[in-house]
């Protein structure tokens, strides 16, 4: 990101396999994705417990010999979809990271990006839905839902040490708020399809935080960037990057 007006647009999740299939061929890495898509989708849609292996090797078109290649069982696909949700976002970061903006405009990259995950991305979505169903999947949850919040604290108490929030500003306060908010409005956005959705519904929350918590400087800086009217995520974006071809060379 090199431009100032373009500074708040989220990065777009990508595949972040190459430690699970670095020694697989092109074609066998794009059937592993294919399969890890389907079942993300099944998951989402009619939860872990009600998929079957049947549904999701019909749905891409593929052997269960094909998927047992990859996946031992249905429990390893699961976790495997949880780890690209996991692998994803840490690339997600390490690209916000790079862009090398002042910590609050970093935290609003970094909701954004997670927003635009649970809204666009169906890996993200599949992965989410097995980790509220699995027992054993718990300690993964609870390790998505406070590494979040711990992000969060920290992009705040650097803004904090930089002068960029008032003296009434508690860092930990703020981020479990912050927290608090993307899961009530996650829900209240499901419950009620035909209200705002959960993108205006944050930055509504944004709009109203920022100026109880932000120095003067640079809530003028940040209004006049235009952030307030960015675009929400553009769901073909994030289609088109879980492509199980993309970045990907064929033979």
């Amino acid at each position: 990101m090199t431009t100032e007006a373009r500074w708040f647009e989220p990065p777009v999740s990508r595949w972040s396999d190459d430690a699970v299939a670095g020694g697989l061929q092109a074609r066998a890495r794009t059937t592993r994705r294919e399969l890890l898509l389907g079942a993300a989708r099944r998951f989402a849609a009619q939860g872990f417990h009600g998929t079957s292996l049947s549904q999701i090797v019909r749905d891409g078109g593929r052997t269960k010999g094909a998927l047992f290649f990859h996946f031992s069982s249905k429990a390893a696909l699961g976790w495997a979809v949880v780890d690209e949700l996991h692998a994803s976002w840490d690339d997600v970061v390490d690209r916000i990271t790079a862009r090398d903006l002042d910590p609050l405009r970093a935290l609003l990259v970094v909701y954004d990006a997670q927003i635009a995950r649970l809204v666009c991305d169906p890996i993200v979505q599949g992965g989410l839905r097995v980790m509220r169903e699995d027992p054993g999947m718990q300690a993964d949850r609870h390790k998505w839902v406070e590494g979040w919040r711990s992000e969060s604290e920290v992009l705040l108490r650097r803004a904090q040490e930089r002068g960029l929030l008032v003296d009434e500003a508690d860092p930990e306060a703020v981020s479990s708020t912050l927290l608090s908010s993307v899961v009530g409005h996650h829900y209240l956005a499901e419950a009620q399809p035909d209200g705002p959705p959960l993108w205006e519904r944050m930055t509504t929350t944004w709009n109203g935080l920022l100026p109880t918590i932000a120095v003067r400087s640079w809530l003028e800086a940040w209004t006049a960037s235009g952030w307030s009217g960015r675009p929400a995520p553009a769901l073909e974006c994030f289609l088109a990057a879980r492509r199980p071809d993309a970045g990907l060379v064929l033979a």
